[in-house]
């Protein structure tokens, strides 16, 4: 089976139970750094949206989003968290919708962490980006004990996470033709400690 199929089906069958008191604390955390770097009213490509976090965010703060996500299962979460809301964006789980399309924000959050080679879903996400966009890229924090913990209990319950350290981060999108533009920490906020390292990114 191929890895994105893999993905898919793991996160149809946890669509369901993916929200808990942690995922949400972590998950709020990120979006304290990741907001700072979408500007309000960005037209914004949400790749990976999961259960819609991230996209939510973005909705919330004036911004047009198309979401995208292999699963159904949370891709029907996550619009219906949206229509909770009275928000409306463009939900689809066809890769076929995105292409030849750009925007000038693309986020990929919680997403690039699954894949043992991130290069070829970097290179996707850089063909979703326009002429001077910026990319906002996570993965877990590999020098932090907060990343190793993830890492071991991703391995005993979910598909299993990559994490990276800052320097193998950068090179995975430098591989990509990406250039790091910021590199910031988040949950908490503290290098040595962070769970995440959040890139921004632009094409090089």
């Amino acid at each position: 089976m191929e890895q994105h199929e893999r993905i898919e089906r793991h996160f149809d069958d946890r669509a369901a139970r993916y929200h808990n008191p942690v995922t949400d604390f972590m998950g709020e955390r990120e979006l304290r750094v990741i907001r700072t770097l979408v500007p309000e009213g960005s037209r914004v490509l949400d790749y990976g949206c999961g259960s819609g976090r991230a996209a939510i965010d973005h909705l919330r703060r004036g911004c047009t989003v198309t979401a995208y996500d292999l699963s159904r299962e949370m891709l029907a979460i996550a619009e219906e968290r949206a229509g909770s809301l009275g928000a409306s964006a463009e939900f689809t789980s066809d890769a076929g919708a995105l292409e030849g399309r750009r925007w000038p924000v693309v986020t990929c959050i919680g997403v690039l962490d699954y894949y043992t080679d991130p290069q070829p879903l970097l290179v996707t996400l850089r063909g979703h980006l326009e002429p001077g966009g910026r990319l906002v890229v996570t993965w877990p924090n590999a020098r932090s004990p907060l990343g190793q913990a993830y890492r071991i209990g991703s391995a005993l319950f979910t598909l299993g996470s990559h994490p990276r350290s800052a320097a193998s981060a950068r090179r995975a999108c430098e591989a990509a033709g990406l250039r790091v533009e910021e590199l910031r920490y988040a949950a908490p906020a503290v290098p040595g400690l962070a769970h995440t390292l959040v890139l921004a990114l632009s094409r090089a």
